[in-house]
């Protein structure tokens, strides 16, 4: 078994009482268990040193080791904080680890831990207990990698590679969540599409690659014209996409165009053209009256189309404008 996926043994023992369980303790270490670090108060009384001969896998005392990703199994028969475990594990500030997940087997029923054993344990049970709790320490530690794989995935799912805002894709389920929170605080919700003007020119005329850095920074510049609640999608080719939700008296258009202002880029390549953007906006209340009782679908349907009509109005008046439908 790879070595990250086991877990350390850290041994804070009487050294009389390590003597005993150290030969059952070390069997596990070829699969079980990776490194065994021995904290003593006294090196020179502990077990385990060079001079007795140290086997595979176990450090000499007071060597520290580094913990692997899995966790740490602490073996102890007293009390220890949880800031001096950490700072034994973890050293210096240039040690930026992660802290690992600690389980502790005390061999004291005065102490807390994961597993209390009584002091007389036989080593072969504290064996068992050891392995078992390895066992879990790596199921643990596999099941929260696969949660951060669905994370990582959904994420990927979900979002343009090239800008790093949502996609298509997000769309619908944006859109629900969005309308679910404006009819919840009776608040309005405006969808904007932008278009980047004369981008295909550009295009043309820089090349794919200098125009795929083109729009990395228009997504970027969305970004930054944008509050945190809001979302931001590529919507396709050089089109972004907005959707918020605002007060009942707060006009739809300022919005659009501080974003569309932001997304004025100079192209240093083209005698320092300014790349300028056109925008369709469309707002609509979540309330049932404005609505007509339609589907939730079909109303992200219309508004789509709405912005999508206030577009093509704002490019025929020149572009580098905001239109609102109707």
């Amino acid at each position: 078994m790879a070595r990250l996926f086991r877990p350390s043994l850290v041994v804070l023992l009487e050294p009389t009482r390590w003597t005993r369980i150290r030969e059952a303790v070390e069997r596990l270490i070829p699969g079980e268990l990776g490194d065994v670090l021995v904290i003593s108060e006294d090196a020179s009384e502990t077990p385990g040193s060079s001079e007795q001969g140290v086997s595979p896998g176990v450090s000499q005392p007071g060597k520290l080791l580094s913990p692997p990703r899995t966790g740490v199994i602490l073996l102890t028969d007293r009390a220890i904080s949880a800031e001096d475990l950490a700072q034994r594990l973890h050293p210096g500030p240039s040690d930026r680890q992660r802290p690992a997940r600690v389980y502790i087997v005390s061999l004291s029923c005065h102490l807390p831990g994961n597993a209390v054993l009584p002091e007389d344990t036989p080593p072969e049970a504290v064996a068992e207990v050891l392995r078992l709790l390895a066992k879990v320490a790596r199921l643990q530690y596999i099941l929260r990698r696969r949660r951060l794989l669905v994370r990582r995935l959904k994420r990927a799912a979900f979002r343009d590679p090239l800008t790093g805002l949502l996609n298509r894709r997000a769309w619908p389920r944006v859109f629900r969540a969005v309308w679910q929170r404006a009819k919840r605080t009776h608040q309005q919700m405006v969808f904007a599409l932008f278009d980047l003007d004369n981008f295909k020119s550009v295009n043309d005329t820089l090349g794919h690659r200098r125009g795929d850095e083109l729009l990395r920074s228009v997504g970027l510049a969305a970004r930054q014209a944008c509050r945190r609640s809001d979302y931001l999608f590529r919507w396709g080719g050089d089109e972004i996409a907005l959707v918020c939700i605002i007060d009942p008296n707060v006009p739809a258009e300022p919005i659009a165009d501080r974003v569309r202002e932001q997304l004025a880029i100079k192209i240093v390549d083209l005698d320092d053209k300014v790349l300028t953007a056109s925008a369709g906006v469309t707002v609509i209340s979540p309330h049932p009256l404005s609505t007509s009782g339609k589907p939730v679908a079909k109303i992200a349907e219309e508004m789509i189309q709405h912005a999508d009509q206030a577009l093509r109005r704002a490019k025929s008046m020149g572009g580098n404008t905001v239109c609102r439908f109707p």
